[in-house]
């Protein structure tokens, strides 16, 4: 090829091309960051925390209770948000109780450190007594107040293919840089 910019072009398509294809690559099936909107899990993260999660464990199957997962629910956000942040409490067959502000799985209390000792609102009695069924989990925010999470209690278990990823590492704000277990 004699012409030095259709060579040049072709030199920086060489370039780009692969890049483009292993951001989207890692972006769909391995990992990505994502920013924390909203209050749903203080203490543990605050708006604006910026997370990176793993996509492989959900494909793997291995969430399990504690992980903290992004979830795509648009349908119970309010149209503002597609994905909501929230802490697995149950997985496929474990009963789920909350009873005067307390949660139970499979009829022991359950240890929530996380939350800063703050009361559980009122939940809806559909979703507050019941075996999370096969293929689905249970989700709460960290956040107990009343009104500050939207999740299982009000939309009841999710499927597991609506995860999106696990948060393995916060990045933002620095003070707080790490890896979440």
């Amino acid at each position: 090829m004699r012409n030095p910019a259709a060579r040049e072009i072709i030199r920086w398509l060489a370039q780009v091309v692969p890049v483009i294809v292993i951001t989207v690559f890692v972006i769909a099936y391995i990992g990505q960051f994502t920013i924390v909107k909203g209050d749903s899990m203080l203490p543990t993260f605050k708006n604006n925390t910026v997370l990176v999660i793993e996509k492989l464990t959900r494909r793997l199957g291995t969430l399990k209770n504690g992980d903290i997962v992004v979830i795509r629910i648009p349908e119970y956000l309010d149209g503002k948000k597609t994905y909501a942040i929230k802490r697995i409490i149950a997985t496929g067959g474990q009963h789920i109780l909350i009873e005067d502000g307390y949660v139970l799985i499979d009829g022991i209390k359950l240890d929530e450190d996380y939350t800063g000792g703050v009361a559980m609102g009122p939940v809806s009695s559909l979703y507050n007594d019941l075996t999370v069924p096969d293929g689905h989990i249970y989700v709460l925010g960290d956040n107990r107040s009343p009104g500050e999470s939207k999740d299982s209690r009000t939309f009841g278990p999710v499927a597991i293919s609506r995860v999106e990823g696990r948060v393995v590492f916060r990045l933002y704000p620095f003070s707080k840089l790490g890896i979440i277990h």
